[in-house]
């Protein structure tokens, strides 16, 4: 046992440190926010407990979803957060909220440390507490992801890209058993970990064995030696493997693409519109805000991190003078960060448009997280490169000390930065999750399916069937839907449900004629019904897409069970045949010496007695945030329709439903082809029964629009969910027409049920209705 720990990297302990800040909240407090993609999470976690628990072997389809009418959600998205998770759910005493939120803290520090050991083996130990550090407190790492918007599966992919990236280094400069099979497994994960960003991470993974494969070329071009493409071949083939291994997964969600609507994924002009995500150069560069307390949703920025950019520039720049190490691979790094960054602004939609997967991504500033793993190598790199001393007989004992502290200032600079961040409003207790609460949040309206937009509902259903009290009548018992159409059997016809498995139910039918058996379900492939043992006659019930089963006279077994389809057949002969090559390569496979071009693998563990100043930096942070955290020194709070912001006060009462307590502009003059920044904060004044939508106008002298911001929900949060004492910052950008005439214009707002045509009417102090709209400021136009 005592070999064991000393071959064990005492950094990683400090890596443990650097990053307990940024999970603290996660720690200290209970739960997990509602209202953000957590809560769908939590509950798809729960139905696959469900059906695990019921016998399911890797189930593809929810059937309690979708008010009981089932949902291919398990078809189509990334598994591997759920099933690491699960098995801690199945635990006495630990449900969903609590597996997730360990699934949420273990992947931030894995972050911190697979990124750790990647810049570790190239530019040294305490240059990875710098990479750790720079990544773990970008602020969509630390901050957006899992306490914005609560994205669990794509928080984690953060964890799998470093890791990963780790073991494909290590493959290419010392193969062995472990490290092959580590390489195959976690590019596997990256795939498995988000559809997106673990698509992203895989092509980045793909383009950086690529880059050895340049490297080594360019290095040996004057002599070439037999074999001197190994080192790449090995990480290759690894990545091969690694996507074999996924297949399961992957090749059914594009084979199977045409069996949903993806298309409602991709918006136009509207919330999941991309051309609506763009990032400016400004935000980008900006430092984060401090968050209110006080309201629904901190405003906050899509932004690198102050710390973050600066570090990339210092690593272009020790990169460009020469003075860095490892020149070849930070010449990568650079090329797909600026690359990165570049397709988060507007002069990148040209891109956008004409690869036609990117759409999908939805939201640019979702490559973020990707660009703060680049940023930090770099700037890890060049802090590095800053602190290496030059070549000299004897040690210099001043130089060693100092490079020492300029490694803790550049850990302490990110985590200070982060310091607002690293107190998120507080959150309610999640309370319970069961079959029953996930059926009423669907009856309210949002998340059908755990899915914002009906993203995977079967392509045959032509219209989005209503919710039927009968169905999910007896989830209120702890009862499996009874997806009998009742109504439609014909006299004397008898129909008894057994559920033998969660997807799969036996009817025993009783009928004096032949008749048509209706099921609330949704067809989808993969669903296989016999009568009898026997294939049955199946049809399609339109517009709603349910089953219908023809069923002869007399008594008889109608079996409805969930199969598999030749893709999902396909991809587990796939994956199984990749983990059988795996395993026969690690079988061969033999340690061999490092490549020439290569750095070496850090040496046994050193002690770490010379970095006393990063764990005193790190440590200290952390206590002095954690004493003064009860201070409210990194946040504020602005309540009572008092706006602690820099916004003009316009209280206008709408309906005495909810109210407008001012707005924020940058500008009240303007060219024709500009566009108009506006922020409007709304405050809800009693318990919302109706989704309101908001719209913002400008009109010209004559009340005619000339241009406008329209919003299914104002703030992108539902009107019914928000709370009565926190406000709601709504933000709008107007694109003026390029031949917009000179002179002035009425911006106004209001809000509106689209769905009935009417507006809510503007009150007075007395209660009198004094229009339907609030004009907030003239704009001119020069």
């Amino acid at each position: 046992m005592k070999r064991i720990w000393r071959a064990v990297d005492p950094g990683y302990f400090v890596v443990l440190l650097i990053c307990l800040l940024a999970v603290w909240p996660l720690l200290s407090r209970a739960g997990l926010a509602e209202g953000t993609d957590a809560e769908l999470h939590i509950f798809r976690l729960h139905e696959l407990s469900l059906l695990i628990r019921g016998g399911e072997f890797y189930p593809r389809w929810a059937p309690n979803f979708y008010h009981g009418y089932g949902y291919p959600i398990f078809n189509y998205y990334a598994p591997l957060t759920y099933y690491l998770a699960l098995p801690l759910e199945l635990l006495p005493r630990v449900d969903a909220v609590l597996a997730s939120k360990a699934v949420l803290v273990g992947g931030m520090f894995l972050a911190g440390l697979g990124l750790y050991g990647y810049t570790r083996d190239n530019w040294g130990r305490r240059a990875g507490y710098v990479a750790a550090a720079l990544y773990v407190y970008s602020p969509y790492i630390h901050y957006i992801d899992p306490f914005i918007r609560g994205a669990l599966p794509e928080a984690f992919s953060f964890a799998m890209f470093p890791l990963a990236l780790w073991a494909l280094d290590r493959l290419r400069r010392r193969p062995s058993p472990a490290s092959w099979l580590a390489a195959v497994g976690l590019v596997a994960a990256v795939i498995l970990s988000h559809n997106l960003m673990g698509l992203f991470f895989y092509g980045l993974l793909a383009a950086w064995v690529g880059w050895q494969g340049i490297l080594i070329w360019w290095t040996t071009r004057g002599a070439p030696q037999p074999g001197r493409f190994s080192p790449v071949v090995r990480p290759a083939v690894a990545l091969g493997l690694g996507l074999g291994l996924a297949a399961f997964f992957w090749l059914p969600v594009i084979l199977e693409r045409d069996a949903v609507t993806l298309t409602t994924l991709i918006g136009a002009g509207d919330h999941y519109d991309f051309r609506t995500h763009f990032l400016s150069l400004g935000e980008l560069l900006a430092f984060s805000r401090r968050p209110d307390w006080g309201a629904t949703q901190s405003p906050f920025l899509f932004n690198l991190g102050v710390a973050q950019w600066l570090g990339g520039l210092l690593g272009v720049a020790m990169l460009l003078l020469g003075r860095t190490r490892q020149r070849g691979q930070l010449i990568f790094f650079a090329i797909a960060a600026l690359i990165t960054l570049l397709l988060m602004l507007p002069i990148a939609t040209p891109i956008w448009e004409a690869l036609p997967f990117l759409p999908y991504f939805q939201f640019p500033w979702r490559l973020l997280g990707a660009a703060a793993a680049l940023l930090a190598i770099l700037g890890a790199a060049g802090v590095e490169a800053l602190t290496r001393r030059p070549a000299t007989p004897s040690p210099d004992t001043f130089l060693q000390s100092r490079a020492v502290w300029v490694y803790a200032a550049a850990v302490a600079l990110p985590m200070l930065l982060a310091l607002p961040l690293s107190q998120p409003a507080e959150w309610p207790p999640f309370g319970e999750v069961n079959t029953l609460r996930m059926s009423l949040i669907e009856n309210s309206g949002r998340w059908l399916g755990t899915t914002s937009t009906a993203d995977y509902v079967p392509a045959t259903v032509i219209m989005l069937p209503q919710r039927r009290g009968e169905v999910i009548g007896s989830i209120a018992e702890g009862l499996p839907p009874d997806r009998v159409n009742r109504e439609a059997m014909p006299d004397g016809a008898v129909v008894t449900a057994e559920t033998v498995r969660p997807l799969l139910t036996r009817y025993h039918v009783s009928a004096p004629k032949q008749f048509r058996l209706r099921l609330y379900q949704f067809d989808f492939p993969g669903w296989q019904v016999t009568i009898d043992g026997q294939p049955a006659v199946t049809e399609l019930a339109e517009p709603e897409g349910f089953i219908i089963v023809l069923v002869p006279p007399g008594e008889h077994v109608v079996e409805v069970r969930f199969g598999s389809t030749p893709p999902r057949t396909a991809g587990w002969l796939i994956a199984a045949a990749s983990a059988v090559a795996a395993l026969a390569v690690a079988w061969r496979i033999r340690q061999t010496k490092p490549v020439a071009h290569a750095a070496p693998t850090t040496p046994s563990p050193v002690s770490l007695r010379a970095d006393w100043p990063v764990i005193a930096v790190s440590g200290g942070l952390t206590a002095l945030a954690l004493l003064l955290q009860p201070l409210g020194l990194f946040h504020y709070s602005s309540q009572d329709g008092r706006l602690d912001l820099p916004a003009v006060n316009h209280y206008v009462n709408f309906g005495d439903q909810i109210a407008l307590l001012g707005y924020n502009t940058a500008t009240e003059t303007a060219a024709p082809g500009d566009t108009i920044e506006l922020t409007l904060y709304w405050q809800a004044l009693r318990e919302l029964e109706i989704e309101y939508q908001v719209f913002v106008h400008v009109l010209d002298s004559d009340g005619e629009l000339v241009a406008q911001s329209d919003k299914l929900n104002p703030g992108d949060f539902p009107t019914r969910r928000w709370p009565l004492d926190r406000y709601v910052p709504d933000a709008h950008s107007l694109a003026l027409p390029a031949d917009l005439p000179p002179g002035d214009y009425t911006v106004a707002t209001g809000l509106w049920v689209q769905s009935e045509g009417w507006r809510l009417p503007v009150f007075d102090a007395a209660g009198q209705t004094i229009g339907d709209r609030a004009d907030l400021f003239t704009l001119r136009i020069e």
